[in-house]
C-alpha cells in the first residue's frame, strides 16, 4: 500500500513553499506522481444597490491571475529539484469558489495536501469553510499542514487518535504508508472506558494486531480527558510527546442538509501544531 498520486492545492499563496516541500518529500519517498492544482476563481457579483446595479468584486480573481506564473514556476522548480513525476493543473473557474474543483481532483488522488485555515477562520477561498468541505467531501485522506510548527509528514513518532468508529478506522489504514516509516506508532484511545465494553482485552489491541500485518509496530496508550475536550487532550498529548504527525478521523454531523465538522475535529484543526492526516 502506498500513495501513487499526491494532490497539492496551491491557492494558499503565502504557504505554497511549505506545502510543496512537504508534498515533494512524500512524492520522492513513495515514488509518486505529484499534481499541483491552481484555481483562478471567477469574479464575485453581489446583490444590487439601491439603484438596482449589481456590485462586481474582482479582488480574488485578479490576485490569482497575477500570481499564476510565480506559483507555476515554484511548483516546477521544486519538482525538478526533487526529481519527481509531476504536472501543474490550471483551472479557470466559472464560480468564485475553488472548493468543488479541489474536491474533484482529490477524489482522483491517493491523498490531498492542504493548509490549516487562518486563525480567524478566514473569509478567503482557502479559509475554514474550504478546509472543512475538503475533509468531509473528498472520500480521500487529507493531510493538513499547520501554520505554526513542523510541516514534514515524515515523522519519527506518529500518534493515531483512535475511537473504534468508522472515521478513525479509515484514518488509521489510510495512513499506513506514513506509519511504516515511523520509528514509533502509538494508538491513543481517548477515554476508552466510555465506549469500549468488551471484557478481557485492552482497547485498541485488535487495531495494533491488524497494523502489524502491514509491518507497523504500534503500542496502545489509553488517554483520559480529565474533563477536557477530546481534541484538547489529543493536542496536549502531541505537545508532551513531541509527535510529528497526528492521524485521526474527521468527524462530522448533519445540520439539516449540511455536513459540518464535529467539535473534536474542529478543535484539533484550529489548534494543531504538527501535520494531521484526517479521513472521513
Amino acid at each position: 500500500m502506498t500513495y501513487k498520486t499526491i494532490l497539492v492545492s496551491l491557492n494558499d499563496l503565502e504557504r505554497n513553499e511549505a506545502l510543496l516541500t512537504c508534498a515533494a518529500e512524500l512524492a520522492r519517498n513513495f515514488d509518486s506522481h505529484l499534481q499541483g492544482l491552481y484555481v483562478i476563481p471567477a469574479v464575485e457579483i453581489y446583490a444590487g444597490t439601491s439603484f438596482g446595479m449589481p456590485v462586481v468584486f474582482e479582488g480574488n480573481r485578479e490576485t490569482y491571475q497575477k500570481a499564476e506564473k510565480s506559483v507555476r514556476d515554484l511548483f516546477e522548480s521544486l519538482a525538478q529539484v526533487a526529481g519527481i513525476s509531476s504536472d501543474f493543473v490550471l483551472v479557470d473557474s466559472i464560480t468564485p469558489s475553488i472548493t468543488n474543483h479541489v474536491i474533484d481532483y482529490a477524489r482522483r488522488s491517493d491523498i490531498a495536501i492542504i493548509n490549516q485555515p487562518p486563525e480567524d477562520g478566514g473569509l478567503s477561498v482557502t479559509g475554514r469553510a474550504f478546509v472543512e468541505q475538503i475533509l468531509l467531501s473528498t472520500g480521500r485522506p487529507t493531510l493538513v499542514l499547520p501554520r505554526k510548527g513542523g510541516t514534514s509528514a515524515v515523522a519519527e513518532l506518529v500518534i493515531i487518535g483512535w475511537s473504534g468508529k468508522r472515521e478513525s478506522a479509515r484514518a488509521a489504514f489510510d495512513s499506513v504508508p506514513l506509519l511504516t516509516g515511523a520509528n514509533e506508532v502509538r494508538v491513543v484511545w481517548v477515554d476508552p472506558e466510555m465506549e469500549y465494553t468488551s471484557p478481557g482485552s485492552l482497547p485498541g489491541v485488535d487495531l495494533a494486531t491488524a497494523l502489524s500485518r502491514h509491518g507497523v509496530k504500534a503500542v496502545i496508550e489509553p488517554l483520559s480527558t480529565g474533563g477536557r475536550e477530546a481534541g484538547e487532550a489529543l493536542l496536549t498529548k502531541i505537545s508532551d510527546s513531541g509527535a510529528g504527525l497526528l492521524v485521526m478521523g474527521a468527524y462530522g454531523h448533519s445540520r439539516l442538509s449540511e455536513l459540518i465538522l464535529g467539535g473534536a475535529t474542529r478543535f484539533v484543526l484550529s489548534g494543531m501544531n504538527c501535520p494531521v492526516l484526517f479521513s472521513h
